[in-house]
């Protein structure tokens, strides 16, 4: 059962601390979400329809679309991606998860945004990381020392926010603060949505900016 359908929220809301100028997400900052690329032809048309008939057969009416990642496992990707060619490949990076997770939800009728993370990650992995990506030709500029930029999607339903990182196929805390794959910062939709406001598990979160997740109080 995922996590956000058993979670106890807390019962009020912590301040969000914006991340600072030269904080783990500056390398990241001006990124914008990755989408998949359309031919505006057949080949797209039909890639794009097999996947939402897929997801459709796949729903069983909650919970995030996990056979994404058991269909396309983490790894490389190039972009520019277009639907036909992500439907056939063999693994996909998280940008191109979270997009698909992004139009999979929107199918199923529910209000779904973007979101962009930097997660702390164990600094031997990057060596690996950049070998892997620079093999296939794919760009290994997520990947930092001790950090990596990563994408994910939230569902906003009465103005509550649910992140479902479809790499892993979870939900994720805003208290994940500490460790490996914690939040060093995190911003939830774009500048498209500038000036709302969303409760992440009883943090109140401003759409459209990077802002660091306070650690959750002791006691």
């Amino acid at each position: 059962m995922p996590a956000a359908e058993t979670a106890a929220r807390r019962p009020h809301a912590a301040p969000a601390a914006p991340a600072a100028p030269g904080a783990e997400c500056a390398p990241w900052a001006a990124c914008t979400p990755s989408a998949l690329a359309h031919h505006g032809a057949d080949c797209c048309t039909a890639a794009r329809a097999w996947f939402l008939a897929m997801d459709r057969s796949m729903w069983r009416g909650h919970g995030g679309p996990g056979w994404i990642a058991r269909r396309w496992p983490w790894g490389p990707s190039q972009w520019p991606l277009h639907w036909c060619d992500a439907v056939k490949a063999e693994e996909l990076d998280c940008g191109a998860h979270a997009f698909m997770t992004l139009e999979a939800f929107r199918a199923r009728g529910i209000r779904a945004v973007p979101v962009q993370l930097v997660q702390r990650q164990e600094a031997h992995h990057q060596a690996h990381w950049l070998g892997r990506w620079s093999g296939a030709g794919a760009s290994s500029a997520w990947a930092g020392e001790g950090v990596a930029y990563h994408e994910a999607c939230a569902t906003l339903v009465d103005g509550r926010a649910e992140v479902w990182d479809s790499t892993v196929g979870a939900w994720l805390s805003p208290e994940h603060v500490r460790g490996v794959r914690s939040i060093a910062a995190v911003r939830i939709g774009g500048p498209e949505h500038a000036g709302e406001t969303v409760a992440w598990r009883g943090l109140c979160v401003p759409m459209g900016v990077w802002i660091t997740p306070p650690a959750p109080r002791e006691g």
